[in-house]
């Protein structure tokens, strides 16, 4: 990757044949005219195909359109994708300074997903970055992964316990997404009855849903805000309080958008982790021998899911500082880029010798791009491997002759462009009983204990939503 100084981007965009180009757009500065568009549902076979196909005959780097008239860029390989998230000198992460916002053609408040700008480290460089991610390492530092590994358990089991008796279930909406949900509502210090709340709204953001979207948007933000305000008058031994107790660093405001930044940032990845991880296990033969063999261990399997079925598709943008060139391309000062995670773990230069040539199996190399790199990389990997690597161990645990309830071709992928993992995931098993309930000295020993049920919810903005969320049925 070199600086450049020509003023313009060029680049040859995916050919005709593909299906993909869009020719009939004016091409804005600093983009070529073809185009693949993300914002097409994702094909039933995926895009691993396109991705490879693209590689060989553009590179590294090709154009993309994020929504009709919305240009960017897609990186497809690995070491130039890692390069970006490691010089946030060239690379921002803040949105607004982005050439298609700064020129008033996209609406920051209304556009593509992780393009949007809000108050938080998401969207931060430099000094600002640090200073709005800094309670959020001290919040997750206090946590004591020992207990919290109890916590979590105990969370799956009361989980399983409301289907085993059934003899089968979809493990992604009964189990893999309600799991991260739980847990992060639990670390908030709340009732399970507002973890399930948290789940519904964010599995609709997240769905074909269109109608529940915005009204799960606007219950999200009244649900953070609701929890900061009720951390504020009641602190407790949880992770806002904690956030909170550096008001100096950040307002309320601030703490009730990190809580959020720790949600959707680790919700549905850490659930399509999951599912894809029961997937491979129910679909390939090898990988379930090895495993079940003990050669290959949990954690293990998850690096290599998040290898070779990550569920996170596509990383999100960054904005370039200066004119930069990338393969063939010249990208223009003001150009989003975006990182295709499953494209960079498919890059032929990192294939090679991170296999076992006699099983094929991935190593144990965890520099895989699903928690990211440099100073944005997630800040909560450890807490979303022990939630993974959790809730797979219980479901074996758990559920004897587990198997898929439908041929494998006939699971349906997720048509969205950023995540990976399939809608549902219908398994049979031999019906079991419920979990013993845990001795009180257990219980104390869980990082963060359930929190009692409320009879009647209280009059504040938390127990108003939660009564209105139930008046839905839900």
């Amino acid at each position: 990757m070199t600086t450049t100084q020509h003023g313009e981007s060029q680049g040859t965009g995916p050919g005709a044949e593909q299906g993909v180009p869009d020719p009939g757009t004016p091409t804005a500065p600093g983009c070529p005219v073809d185009h693949v568009r993300l914002y097409d549902p994702t094909p039933p076979e995926g895009r691993t195909e396109l991705w490879q196909v693209l590689r060989e005959r553009q590179g590294p780097i090709i154009p993309v359109q994020l929504e009709p008239g919305v240009r960017a860029w897609l990186l497809l390989g690995y070491q130039e994708s890692l390069a970006v998230l490691q010089q946030p000198h060239l690379f921002s992460r803040d949105t607004r300074q982005w050439r298609e916002a700064a020129e008033g053609r996209v609406d920051l408040d209304n556009t593509v997903a992780m393009m949007t700008w809000l108050p938080n480290a998401f969207y931060a460089d430099g000094a600002e970055h640090a200073r709005l991610r800094a309670p959020i390492m001290d919040g997750l530092a206090r946590i004591d992964m020992t207990a919290m590994a109890r916590t979590v358990h105990r969370i799956a089991d009361g989980l399983v316990d409301r289907f085993v008796m059934d003899g089968g279930t979809d493990l992604v909406g009964d189990y893999a997404q309600m799991l991260p949900a739980l847990v992060a509502n639990r670390l908030f210090g709340l009732p399970d009855s507002y973890g399930h709340m948290l789940n519904d709204f964010t599995a609709v953001i997240f769905s074909e849903d269109s109608q529940r979207t915005e009204e799960s948007i606007t219950g999200l933000q009244q649900y953070f805000a609701g929890l900061v305000a009720r951390k504020a008058a009641q602190p407790g031994h949880d992770l806002t309080s904690w956030m909170l107790e550096r008001s100096a660093d950040l307002t309320m405001e601030e703490v009730a958008y990190a809580a959020s930044l720790v949600v959707s940032a680790s919700h549905m990845m850490t659930a399509h982790l999951i599912g894809n991880t029961m997937r491979t296990l129910l679909t390939d033969d090898r990988i379930r021998s090895a495993h079940t063999d003990a050669r290959l261990s949990t954690h293990d399997l998850l690096d290599h899911v998040m290898w070779n079925e990550s569920p996170l598709q596509l990383l999100a943008g960054r904005i370039a500082l200066q004119d930069v060139r990338i393969g063939n391309a010249r990208v223009r000062r003001g150009d989003a880029l975006y990182l295709g995670v499953d494209a960079a773990h498919r890059d032929p230069a990192v294939q090679r010798g991170r296999s076992d040539p006699d099983t094929g199996l991935s190593s144990g190399s965890r520099a895989h791009l699903t928690f990211g790199a440099g100073p944005h990389s997630c800040p909560a990997r450890a807490l979303g491997r022990l939630v993974a690597s959790t809730g797979v161990t219980v479901l074996q645990e758990r559920l004897g002759g587990l198997r898929l309830a439908v041929p494998p071709e006939e699971l349906r992928l997720l048509p969205s462009p950023f995540l990976h993992g399939v809608r549902e995931l219908p398994v049979t098993f031999t019906p079991g009983r419920p979990s013993e309930p845990p001795a009180v000295q257990t219980q104390q020993m869980e990082q963060v204990p359930a929190v009692a049920e409320e009879e009647q919810p209280p009059e504040d903005i938390l127990g108003r939503l939660l009564s209105w969320w139930r008046g839905l049925g839900r």
